[in-house]
């Protein structure tokens, strides 16, 4: 199991997005079976959902789709 942050940062505006971003895992998983919880820690509004894709053995790519600037996001690995 791994916990950790990740800030995402939006620089485009609505309904454009660029948050997308690789966490490289600190514990390289047996394949890509493995499941992403996230959790909005701030802001809660205009964040919209989180997506995690990508999976490998060693990190995914995780992004919001709303229109905030930023977002801090919790994830746990498991």
């Amino acid at each position: 199991m791994e916990i950790g942050v990740v800030k995402l940062t939006n620089t485009k505006e609505y309904p454009f997005n660029n948050s997308e971003t690789t966490v490289a895992l600190k514990f390289e998983q047996a394949d890509t079976e493995y499941a992403v919880l996230t959790e909005k820690l701030a802001p809660f509004d205009g964040v919209g959902e989180v997506c995690v894709f990508d999976k490998a053995v060693n990190g995914f790519k995780i992004a919001f789709n709303g229109s905030a600037k930023s977002a801090d996001v919790r994830y746990l690995v498991f």
